[in-house]
């Protein structure tokens, strides 16, 4: 009787020991925050284009996701992008000022046409989505406006190319453990994006205090 017991307590044990060691890690994931437009994603994937990345998350509902990556060099000049555009500068200082603006490699879509604009404050130009305290826009009128001068921000950082992810599919790759979902604070978001290196941001953004969620961002079209 006692060898039977201690079979059927040592095949409970093993059993629970099993099923603890296959619903732990899911059970983790699942707890992981939601993706919400202000979010930054930080990369858990070892594979690129998005190992070790850092993404802005400033679109998310049923049409889909998309960010931007904030933390690798693109190896291109904002000022002489604007340009090669025809964009026309208001004086040499204002050209000097881009041309030390590095565009950042925002992610695998649209690569070689979609730039995108963060900033901040936010402004009135279209299409942009507006996160309240900063705002990324794809508007010509606002690198006319930086060119000449009168777009009445303060920083920016450039990014071409977007990351996009279909209905569920980022949702999927979250409980998947592919990404670590932050809310950072706003004031803690803005200097990752404008005050730190771009080497650095992953780094950072790992240590940076968490806020609220934001909410769902105006989108301006």
């Amino acid at each position: 009787m006692e060898q039977a017991l201690d079979r059927r307590t040592f095949l409970s044990l093993v059993g629970l020991g099993s099923l603890s060691l296959f619903f732990t890690p899911y059970a983790a994931w699942a707890a992981e925050k939601p993706p919400i437009a202000g979010a930054l994603l930080l990369a858990r994937i070892k594979t690129p284009p998005f190992r070790d990345s850092v993404v802005l998350l400033f679109e998310h509902g049923k049409q889909g996701s998309t960010g931007l990556i904030v933390n690798k060099p693109g190896h291109r000049s904002l000022g002489r992008m604007m340009a090669r555009m025809n964009v026309p500068f208001k004086d040499r200082a204002i050209f000097d000022r881009y041309a030390q603006s590095e565009v950042l490699y925002g992610g695998p879509v649209g690569r070689d046409r979609v730039l995108s604009i963060i900033h901040a404050p936010p402004g009135k130009w279209a299409p942009s989505w507006d996160l309240g305290f900063l705002a990324i826009t794809r508007a010509p009128e606002l690198l006319e406006n930086l060119a000449a001068g009168t777009a009445e921000v303060k920083q920016v950082v450039a990014c071409l190319g977007i990351s996009s992810w279909a209905p569920g599919q980022l949702h999927g790759e979250i409980a998947a453990g592919h990404w670590q979902v932050v809310y950072p604070q706003p004031e803690a978001l803005l200097d990752l994006l404008f005050e730190t290196p771009a080497c650095d941001r992953l780094d950072r953004a790992r240590e940076l205090p968490e806020g609220l969620p934001v909410s769902v961002p105006r989108h301006t079209i």
